[in-house]
């Protein structure tokens, strides 16, 4: 895997690296490395899933085309199971909440990833290529059902709090027909997380 990487790498910088270094997984069968130069770093991925890279590839490039706030995917294998993107930093919003507590930096910070999130649901359908998703093309009834019943099982059921599953059902059953007549006019981001957003100084 490492030679593989050090390949494609090698093909986009022209030298070999100073340090690579494995980082912890996230999500998915997804393994990252971070790959350092001199003052340069890079952001090394590998995925046998290559319909879900492709998938991958192809938003963030439409996003960075945009001018939002994402990586630029620098570098992809002829395979298309590796590629390479430009190091945003390592310290996250979640790692500056659990350091700070809620400041007053923190709650700005928030804001300006909603903000963010925001632009990039609006700018990011501009253009957007929906066939090119890896599953749903729409938020419709199945996918709103699956998010509510994410609160049921990892919600309600962990802490044991008692309450009227077939009530909560009929609420989620109804909710769900309501979202699903309504308009879909901008791309949704269903993962919205603090790990997930980069601090660099009162930036994100």
């Amino acid at each position: 895997m490492q030679e593989s990487i050090k390949q494609l790498y090698v093909s986009l910088t022209g030298k070999s690296w100073d340090v690579i270094e494995k980082i912890p997984q996230s999500g998915g069968d997804r393994i990252y490395f971070r790959i350092k130069q001199g003052a340069d770093s890079y952001i090394a991925t590998f995925n046998l899933n290559v319909k879900e890279n492709e998938t991958f590839i192809y938003f963030a490039q439409h996003f960075h085309s945009k001018g939002l706030p994402v990586p630029k995917v620098l570098a992809v294998s002829a395979d298309q199971k590796i590629y390479l993107q430009e190091d945003v930093g390592a310290t996250s919003l979640l790692d500056v909440l659990e350091q700070e507590g809620k400041t007053e930096r923190v709650y700005q910070l928030f804001q300006k990833s909603l903000k963010a999130l925001v632009q990039l649901q609006v700018k990011g359908d501009q253009g957007l290529d929906y066939s090119k998703c890896l599953t749903s093309k729409t938020f419709g009834k199945h996918a709103v059902l699956t998010d509510l019943l994410y609160y049921k099982y990892y919600f309600l059921d962990t802490l044991q709090y008692p309450y009227d599953k077939q009530a909560l059902i009929d609420e989620f059953e109804l909710l769900s027909d309501q979202l699903s007549d309504s308009h879909f006019n901008y791309f949704m981001f269903r993962d919205f997380q603090s790990r997930n957003i980069i601090v660099k100084g009162d930036e994100v």
